[in-house]
């Protein structure tokens, strides 16, 4: 058995080396490495297979969020109502632009925010939701959209986590891809997500025409056209190379998701019987891409020691996330009481292995040492 790796993007590679060389080569003798047809061509595939009015690339996910606020045009000291267990971009965002988050708690069992606690802290200064679509799952759109008409808030979509996951309508037409139901949505390239580069990367998604002008505008030094430069933007474009690639591997993504899916199928009936841990409860309106397979232990469980045991059989492991942002030293500041699921969460959960290289043989041993501990 070949060693287990969190995310294999070696291997990956590997599988398709011929084909993505092939691609690097040609970006390369080209000479043209920022903008041109290859950024263009993958925005416009990318738009095709979301169907995205609009997709805009950008350095990374976390420009991404940043130059998704920028183009609301908000006043200083508007809030952001974000969930308190996610990524830091989420938050950086926010303060970067001088706006004040407003945390909130999470479901127990999704790990998503939850849109029953939204209403509670809404105030004359609220302006945005960002629900934050984790691990590879969706979000109560119905629920948070519904919420944003009544008070008239934007929504921003983080799907950095989560590109190929759908919000399941009951109307199948009526289906959409995380990061498209909102007023904007956002996505991350970074090389272990489920679509990543061999690099830094990301998008931005609308199906507004004037906000996607603007956020066009907004990537490339805040001008529509050279030299001539209409408000203050900045430098955050994905390279050709980096454009290249990612266009392969978008004509791979089902197969790549589907996989991480049988995967975590796999685990899901290994695993449903060991009574000291949860496995991950999947919502009836969205399909769960698995960017993680998380787990909770149960209270008595030592995780140290659990993440101990596995690395002694050569399992990694992860922690998504050890430290809720409202427990981050910069952002204590905007939230005095504590925000209970989240800080329990926060000491229960882990993450194992899971992508598209993982083979059965590697997921029986993950299961077989959890199920001997």
């Amino acid at each position: 058995m070949r060693k287990i790796h969190m995310v294999d993007v070696v291997a990956q590679y590997k599988r398709y080396s011929s084909v993505i060389n092939k691609r690097i080569i040609d970006v390369i003798n080209s000479g043209q490495y920022i903008q041109g047809s290859e950024v263009q061509n993958f925005e416009s595939e990318l738009s095709q297979y979301l169907n995205s009015k609009y997709t805009i690339s950008c350095g990374n996910g976390t420009d991404a969020l940043y130059i998704a606020l920028m183009a609301l045009n908000l006043k200083k000291g508007s809030e952001v109502i974000v969930p308190t267990f996610t990524f830091i971009s989420t938050v950086e965002a926010v303060c970067l632009l001088g706006l004040k988050p407003v945390f909130v708690d999470i479901d127990p069992n999704t790990f998503l925010i939850n849109p029953e606690l939204i209403k509670n802290i809404i105030s004359n200064k609220t302006k945005v939701i960002i629900p934050v679509h984790l691990f590879g799952q969706c979000c109560d759109m119905i629920a948070i959209k519904k919420i944003a008409k009544d008070y008239n808030l934007y929504i921003v979509e983080d799907a950095a986590q989560s590109i190929g996951s759908k919000c399941i309508s009951n109307h199948k037409s009526l289906s959409k891809f995380s990061g498209t139901i909102g007023h904007i949505g956002t996505t991350s390239f970074y090389p272990s997500k489920n679509l990543g580069a061999f690099g830094d990367g990301g998008a931005i998604f609308t199906q507004d025409l004037v906000l996607a002008k603007r956020i066009k505008m907004i990537t490339n030094h805040g001008q529509d056209k050279k030299y001539v430069h209409k408000i203050i933007g900045l430098n955050s474009r994905l390279d050709a190379i980096q454009a290249s690639v990612l266009s392969f591997k978008l004509s791979l993504l089902d197969e790549f998701n589907q996989k991480r899916q049988q995967i975590a199928s796999k685990y899901n009936k290994r695993l449903q019987f060991v009574n000291w841990l949860q496995t991950p409860c999947v919502r009836d309106d969205t399909d769960h891409t698995y960017h993680q397979y998380s787990i909770l232990l149960d209270s008595k469980i030592n995780r140290k020691n659990f993440q101990d045991y596995l690395l002694k059989h050569e399992i990694p492991s992860m922690i998504y996330y050890p430290i809720p942002l409202h427990q981050q030293v910069p952002y204590k500041i905007y939230q005095k009481d504590p925000l209970p699921i989240s800080e329990k969460i926060s000491k229960q959960i882990i993450s194992l292995p899971i992508h598209p290289e993982m083979t059965l043989t590697q997921i029986n041993f993950i299961c077989d040492v959890i199920k001997k501990y």
